[in-house]
């Protein structure tokens, strides 16, 4: 400040430029305290984030490491389920049947969804698939319009008549053929022998006749609807016939000493026929229509479900796998195949350790070809129509 020889106080003028220096440092100071609050601020802020971050990261990785646990378990367990409100794995209790056969324990385990593993394709067509040896054909199963007869072998020409016959036109499926020359084979080392193959496979043309003939033995006291049910009764219409398959067969027994050809005995109470009866599913044979007390009074009577009450000795190939699920269920086919509808994915154990898995496909009846799975440890495969709507592949494991 001045003061003049007035004793008058004059206020000296401000410099503006170091006003606005102090000004322009004031806010300097200002802006640094300031950025230094928000980097304070922001850096907590970071820090929090990245904490609560972490943390949901730790715990989603926790969550996805639990929820693969759960679905390994669950691929590992197909048939088991998993509870959405508190995701606990419950696994499904599928049935199982045991049975122990000539001192060895036999057990059917039903497979549910799981499917098969490590498997290739094969291509088959419908023709082979008809001929496969499960085709069902009965009062309610006609022969389908496409079966074919074409690859018969004459049982007599093929063996060289050294499975008997009773003529030439005896002829079966290679398959049914191979599998009764077996049988035979096996009969003849346990020293029995005497066995004659009847009859075979029968042409709709012959079937028909036999049809036609049982209604003129009738004709006298029916007509019409009821006489073609009545002529069922004994004779099967034709197309629904066993014999009209190829793969049945009838046998008896024959006496070199008897001029006629025919031994005397019952087959069914002889050796020869016991034994055939209770060994046929080793070789994939099955009796075809027990009835009571026959072959004898140990098997159950299936007459209800073949809608065949008559005695036969009539045996059917349908392959290694189905006849031991059939032996070990005592099934006859109509059971066996309505069973397979149901559980259409089973194991089949011998001694604990894998014989046989079976699976049935659902299939478009009109399709020529079908492409089907065979699982690369499998050493042999089955595959047929069951004339039900499926296909059903058998899988034999050594």
């Amino acid at each position: 400040m001045r003061i003049n020889s007035n004793k008058k106080i004059h206020k000296m003028k401000r410099d503006p430029y170091k006003t606005l220096l102090r000004a322009a440092g004031i806010l300097a100071i200002v802006v640094v305290v300031g950025i230094g609050i928000f980097y304070l601020c922001s850096l907590a802020v970071t820090n929090d984030y990245v904490t609560k971050r972490n943390a949901i990261e730790k715990q989603n990785a926790e969550a996805e490491v639990e929820f693969n646990a759960k679905m390994n378990a669950l691929r590992s367990n197909q048939n088991a389920t998993l509870d959405p409100e508190t995701g606990e794995i419950t696994s499904a209790d599928l049935p199982f049947w045991e049975a122990t056969i000539e001192e060895r324990q036999w057990r059917i385990e039903d497979e549910g969804t799981a499917g098969l593993e490590n498997t290739g394709t094969i291509t088959l067509e419908r023709s082979a698939l008809l001929t496969g040896g499960l085709l069902l054909v009965n009062a309610w199963h006609a022969l389908p319009y496409d079966f074919s007869d074409a690859d018969l072998v004459s049982v007599g020409t093929a063996s060289g008549y050294k499975i008997p016959v009773q003529n030439a036109s005896v002829r079966l499926f290679p398959a049914a053929y191979d599998a009764l020359s077996e049988m035979l084979n096996a009969a003849n080392e346990a020293g029995l022998e005497h066995y004659i193959v009847r009859e075979a496979y029968r042409t709709n043309d012959e079937q028909t006749s036999l049809f036609n003939d049982e209604m003129a033995s009738l004709s006298e006291k029916y007509s019409g609807d009821i006489l073609i049910e009545q002529a069922k009764k004994r004779v099967n219409y034709p197309g629904t016939s066993e014999y009209q398959t190829g793969m049945s067969f009838r046998m008896d027994l024959y006496n070199k000493e008897n001029k006629d050809g025919v031994n005397n005995l019952k087959f069914q109470e002889s050796k020869q026929g016991e034994w055939f009866t209770e060994n046929a599913w080793k070789y994939g044979v099955i009796f075809r229509f027990p009835v009571a007390d026959f072959p004898n009074s140990s098997w159950e009577d299936k007459s209800y479900k073949t809608a065949v009450s008559s005695r036969m000795n009539l045996y059917r190939y349908v392959g290694p796998a189905h006849a031991a699920a059939m032996r070990i269920m005592d099934y006859c086919l109509e059971e066996y195949v309505e069973f397979l509808v149901n559980h259409p994915h089973i194991c089949i154990y011998q001694d604990g350790a894998l014989k046989y898995e079976i699976v049935r496909i659902n299939m478009n009846e009109g399709d020529t070809s079908f492409a089907l799975p065979v699982p690369n440890p499998a050493s042999d495969y089955q595959a047929s129509m069951d004339n039900m709507g499926g296909i059903v592949m058998a899988y034999t494991y050594n």
